[in-house]
């Protein structure tokens, strides 16, 4: 591994593709945080992800390939398991005999190699692949070729229903509608294979929720997106009874209970043992019962942060504030933005056999090894409060808090903050300097605030340009000034990209979704205009001035590289007003 890793430094040194101080910090991070040398210097953009395959396919004399002109044959594909594939990053290419060739994003990494070769029995021949052409080829493969399948079984399922709709009959007036037929109905085979494909479709279409709806004449499915609320089917009314009592069977809540709003969760296993988390509520309408289900896939979870998309230095600013002993770490954002992601990427960095770290959440989402999870029943007595009290007398070294909702929560926070625990938390406001705002609302002095708070974190999610219609347009500049595009870059010309829909992205022209964030540390100008009860300006400017990079800006930023359009990042984030 080691003449490899030289081989690399070797050739980028010598063909000057890289500065030697470049190297030598890219080495050094390697050093603190690990991981493979190549994906470092592309994430802290030393060099291009197209120049670095050809410098692996010098240096380890395998030829480079081109994913996207090659079509490759079923056969190939059933040698290789889809979770094995997604996990390792690699595309089976061609069999040949006893030989298999594979691309791979990471042909450094002979424990794939061998672990492969070990799976299938085969040679392994490997090839140099970009990364971002194998993530692609895998989707297409694999995970498009599931979720294609999904969707025609979810028709046929549909019509099944539709062609046994006599039986169906017994619930149609849901107000008479006895126990003893729901109880029936719930169990029947169609009903469970449908509600099982609605949830299993919705994975693979990558939604965080699930809503089912009842309308006046039918139930309404439908899908968040990429933070985007997608219809995907209409069904008869009918159905909308067994559908939500099976629902409640699962998740264990009263199924006779209508009146009130009830919340559950329960687990799934896809295909290749793959677990899912579903949080469920249920809501009591007009027309009859909303289920929402909320998807926490961990394993499509990124818990790394390290990979969430944060700029360099503001990732090492919070790196710093998370390795000390005590403190506050306040993450900040709407419903959905990411907050919990953040929360536990940090802990999982801070994580070690050494420290004692307590959560306590409503619900728990995440679950951790090693790791004590408090859940929230407020129907008990076991409140935020009530829990905490309790965690402090437990000896915590690290506290993570689901979520600050009202003083007495945040008081807690605060005074175990300034005894000598790290704190993890989150509030509901809209930017990093307005959560100190937040906080004074709530009654703490701006002394305490100052003395408890080392990091607030503001974060938003944008939905990515589809790579699969990306194409690139030229900015009018009075358009490039407005927006900020000119306070961020010394360019005089800007081109930026655009999806232009494509049938892998709904026709949107936005697959995925990249983190933008502002990470304001409460340095010692900070802390002169909190003391000084300024406004949101002032403690924003004062922020700025200490170097944070506000969300619009780190937006601009991810737009230029063609992460993101121009219209998205007007969409979420507020201008700086500067």
């Amino acid at each position: 591994m080691s003449s490899l890793k030289d081989t690399l430094q070797e050739i980028l040194l010598r063909d000057k593709l890289i500065k030697p101080e470049d190297l030598q910090t890219a080495l050094e991070e390697q050093k603190e945080s690990g991981g493979e040398l190549s994906k470092i210097l592309v994430r802290l953009k030393f060099i291009d992800e197209d120049i670095l395959t050809q410098v692996l396919s010098e240096g380890l004399g395998l030829p480079p390939i081109s994913l996207s002109r090659m079509k490759i044959e079923p056969d190939v594909l059933k040698v290789i398991s889809k979770d094995v594939a997604d996990r390792y990053k690699i595309m089976p290419i061609s069999l040949l005999g006893e030989h298999l060739t594979l691309a791979m994003a990471d042909p450094l990494n002979i424990f794939i190699i061998d672990n492969v070769k070990t799976l299938t029995g085969y040679t392994i021949n490997p090839v140099v692949g970009r990364p971002q052409d194998v993530e692609q080829a895998i989707q297409k493969y694999y995970f498009h070729k599931d979720q294609k399948a999904a969707s025609e079984e979810f028709n046929e399922i549909i019509q099944d229903i539709k062609d046994t709709g006599e039986e169906l009959e017994l619930v149609k007036d849901l107000n008479s509608a006895a126990n003893g037929a729901v109880e029936e109905l719930k169990d029947e085979a169609p009903i469970i294979k449908l509600t099982d494909t609605i949830m299993q479709q919705a994975v693979l279409a990558k939604a965080s929720d699930v809503f089912i709806e009842p309308l006046e004449n039918a139930v309404r499915v439908r899908y968040r997106i990429d933070g985007v609320i997608r219809e995907i089917d209409r069904m008869q009314k009918v159905l909308h009874f067994p559908i939500v009592s099976r629902i409640k069977v699962v998740s264990n809540l009263d199924i006779s209970e209508h009146r009130l709003p009830q919340d559950g969760r329960f687990k799934t296993i896809l295909s290749g043992n793959r677990e899912v988390d579903f949080r469920v509520n249920v809501l009591p309408t007009a027309t009859g019962e909303k289920v929402v289900l909320r998807i926490l896939d961990q394993e499509s979870t990124v818990l790394d942060v390290e990979k969430l998309g944060f700029e360099s230095s503001s990732l090492k600013a919070l790196k710093e504030c998370a390795v000390k002993p005590h403190g506050m770490i306040l993450t900040c954002g709407p419903t959905g933005s990411g907050k919990t992601t953040t929360l536990y990427s940090i802990l999982k960095h801070v994580d070690s056999p050494e420290k004692n770290i307590v959560t306590v959440e409503d619900p728990v989402e995440y679950q951790m090894k090693g790791i004590s999870q408090v859940n929230v029943k407020a129907s008990m007595g076991l409140t935020f409060p009530a829990s905490l009290r309790s965690i402090l007398r437990q000896d915590p070294d690290i506290i993570l808090i689901g979520e600050i909702r009202d003083k007495e929560t945040l008081d807690i926070a605060v005074k175990a903050a300034l005894t000598g625990h790290l704190v993890l938390s989150s509030l509901h406001t809209t930017t990093a300097a307005g959560s100190v705002i937040r906080m004074m609302n709530m009654g703490i002095e701006p002394f305490l605030i100052c003395s408890s708070v080392l990091v607030i974190v503001g974060q938003r999610l944008l939905r990515k340009i589809c790579t699969h219609c990306k194409e690139e347009y030229d900015v009018l500049p009075a358009l490039a000034e407005k927006v900020g595009l000119t306070k961020i870059s010394d360019k005089k010309e800007f081109k930026l990209s655009r999806g232009k829909g494509c049938e892998k992205c709904f026709k949107t022209g936005y697959k995925g979704r990249v983190g933008i964030t502002e990470i304001l540390v409460l340095t010692s100008k900070v802390k002169e205009c909190i003391l000084s009860r300024a406004g949101e300006p002032l403690i924003k400017k004062a922020g700025r001035e200490s170097g944070m990079k506000t969300m619009r800006e780190d937006g601009l930023a991810k737009a230029l590289v063609g992460l993101t359009t121009l219209e998205e990042v007007v969409r979420i984030t507020a201008s700086d007003g500067n």
